[in-house]
């Protein structure tokens, strides 16, 4: 038999039994302490990255209504609808206080006198211009004549086939395809708007989605982008300005996910001055 030098040692069985029964007991103890703190930073996570998500959305929604046709932010199923501004000049008034009709003759084309620069490009995209859109309504219907959602002749909106181009050398814009076309009134301010698109924004299925289309009746949509997703609830409203105050978009926003919700609120003033 070989027997231990003097001064060696080890564990029993025992001993190991007992080290790994006390490494267990901690283990039960810390995990349940820490367990809550844990439990509510993945929580605080979760609900950050919701809010972040929401308020991206959100925000992108209110500069865009910012930058919409003055009276044609409108409510439209789970959503709300717009024509965006992308490009805008003043024009000199004529000697009745009238924009030149489109006459047929020599030429079908309007020429239009502005004051401001215009960028030829931006001129050129534009599908429609619109001047002095009072959007006027009756029974929550567009008022022809008065409102760019009802196109019309004389109207606030040209025909959706007209193009426009920019002559810098002479500080006009022409006016082409819009055969005997007129606007129905002049601008006080003598503001024109030129547009290239509609917008829609609009929940669905749990989505937050922008649209835009390049027809007034939205019957031909150009892009659809997903802003959130994991939507529990959303609205929006609109309330038309007064005397007293402009007009005033609502929206609302509630994200869900992993057993957090989250709900955000933000009000958008426009400023409908045609």
């Amino acid at each position: 038999m070989t027997t231990l030098r003097s001064g060696q040692g080890g564990f029993t069985l025992v001993e190991l039994v007992l080290v790994i029964a006390l490494a267990g007991v901690v283990a039960v103890m810390i995990s349940t302490v820490l367990s809550r703190p844990l439990q509510g930073f993945v929580d605080q996570s979760q609900r950050a990255e919701l809010t972040d998500q929401a308020a991206t959305a959100l925000n992108r929604m209110a500069r865009d209504i910012r930058g919409a046709v003055p009276n044609s932010v409108r409510e439209s199923p789970n959503g709300l609808d717009f024509v965006s501004v992308h490009e805008v000049g003043r024009y000199e008034e004529s000697a009745d206080g009238r924009l030149p009709a489109c006459d047929a003759t020599p030429t079908p084309t309007c020429h239009i006198k502005v004051l401001t620069e215009m960028d030829a490009g931006r001129v050129s995209e534009s599908r429609w211009l619109v001047i002095y859109n009072v959007g006027a309504e009756s029974g929550g219907e567009p008022v022809e004549q008065r409102n760019l959602w009802h196109p019309s002749n004389p109207g606030v909106v040209t025909p959706p086939n007209a193009s426009f181009e920019w002559d810098k050398a002479t500080q006009q814009l022409m006016v082409k395809n819009a055969d005997f076309f007129r606007f129905s009134f002049s601008s006080p301010q003598r503001r024109l708007f030129l547009a290239k698109e509609v917008v829609r924004y609009r929940c669905e299925s749990g989505e937050f989605l922008r649209e835009t289309f390049d027809t007034l009746d939205l019957k031909s949509r150009t892009s659809s982008v997903l802003l959130a997703d994991a939507v529990s609830h959303c609205a929006f409203t609109y309330q038309p300005g007064t005397h007293t105050r402009n007009a005033l978009v609502t929206l609302r926003l509630s994200l869900s996910k992993g057993g957090e919700t989250i709900s955000l609120i933000q009000q958008v003033h426009v400023d409908n001055a045609p």
